[in-house]
């Protein structure tokens, strides 16, 4: 039995596209620092944003997809991300 576990750049075909998702306040301000955060690591195209407001509109959840051509991007968008006050949770 193999128990060796993949290194997290191992499940990744690259270049591929991945969706980077936010959530936090709903606020244009938390949808715009997103954008700005992944926007600084890759090139973020109009239609690559999606926002949908949670049940009760409180919060928000941005997606973002992108095209990464390596692991040190993918990274690097989180990273980014992480940076943000009022980010509540991130996958």
């Amino acid at each position: 039995m193999n128990d060796r576990h993949p290194k997290p750049e191992e499940l990744f075909d690259f270049p591929c596209d991945h969706v980077f998702k936010a959530m936090g306040p709903n606020t244009e301000l938390f949808v715009f620092e997103v954008r700005r955060a992944v926007s600084g690591v890759l090139p973020v195209s109009q239609d690559a944003v999606k926002v949908r407001p949670s049940g009760k509109g409180n919060y928000v959840s941005v997606s973002v997809v992108v095209r990464v051509h390596n692991f040190d991007q993918v990274t690097g968008v989180y990273d980014a991300l992480r940076q943000i006050d009022d980010l509540k949770y991130l996958l």
